[in-house]
């Protein structure tokens, strides 16, 4: 019979795994760049800590940090303290970007930020919804300063918020960017059709969009804009539900030749404009 392999106690795997961390702590607060990558890889908050502390640690080794997911709150905190690392801007972008960044770290960092990174931050999945707000009031601040190329960079890849509120005036290359903007939604749209600012060129531009001047809803809004014009506002009448063609022929929104186009064909009378 084969002899039973012996089997190594619980308290002596215990004290060798301990054995184990505390070399790996030592080495990794004293190793070269060249020896750091299996560390940069670690899990054990306390092996990151001491990488932290390696008087070799730097920029690039921060960005291979910043780049996992998984980091402790802890480590990240550490990391923001380290001038040397940290007076980096890819660092600091990173660090505002990173998912579990301390909302305080992230805020602190927005203000060394480039206007485009900012836009990036607004659009980064797992920011938080703060450091978004924060980074968009800190665009919206520059906005008037910014040339015609840039607004109209900021319209095209901002995010919904920025977009409408770059929906101003009459310049259509701005316009056209904002209406092309893939984050902008209806719920962000609508409220524009409202404003007192909203000029017939705006006006003109969303009804001869092939997304927005087919969406029902922006349709409604537009036949309620005096800037319509009534060319656009027929085109849109024969697409209405019989229960909002009632309530637009009564609705004093609506132009008055556009009201009594539908109030003669909902009592079957030839319509006349």
């Amino acid at each position: 019979m084969a002899a039973r392999q012996t089997e190594t106690p619980p308290n002596e795997r215990n004290r060798s795994g301990q054995m184990a961390r505390v070399e790996a702590v030592r080495i990794a607060s004293e190793c070269g760049i060249a020896d750091m990558a299996p560390f940069l890889r670690a899990t054990d908050p306390d092996v990151l800590q001491a990488l932290l502390a390696n008087p070799h640690f730097g920029e690039r080794e921060a960005l291979l940090l910043l780049n996992r997911r998984d980091l402790p709150s802890s480590v990240i905190q550490e990391l923001a303290g380290q001038r040397t690392a940290v007076s980096n801007y890819a660092v600091k972008l990173a660090l505002t970007k990173h998912p579990v960044t301390p909302l305080r770290t992230a805020l602190e960092q927005l203000k060394f930020l480039y206007l485009f990174d900012l836009v990036s931050v607004c659009l980064q999945t797992g920011v938080r919804a703060e450091v978004k707000r924060a980074s968009e009031e800190l665009i919206l601040a520059q906005v008037p300063k910014l040339a015609i190329g840039q607004r109209i960079t900021v319209a095209k890849r901002g995010s919904a918020r920025l977009a409408a509120s770059l929906l101003k005036g009459k310049n259509s290359q701005i316009i056209q960017a904002v209406l092309d903007n893939p984050y902008l939604t209806e719920a962000v749209l609508l409220p524009v059709l409202n404003r007192p600012d909203c000029t017939p060129k705006i006006v003109e531009l969303i009804a001869a969009h092939p997304k927005w001047g087919l969406r029902y809803d922006i349709r409604l809004a537009l036949l309620r804009h005096s800037s319509l014009p009534v060319a656009r506002a027929l085109a849109i009448l024969p697409e209405l539900k019989p229960q909002d063609a009632q309530a637009m022929s009564q609705d004093p929104a609506v132009i008055p030749q556009v009201r009594n186009y539908l109030s003669n064909l909902l009592k079957g009378s030839k319509p006349k404009i």
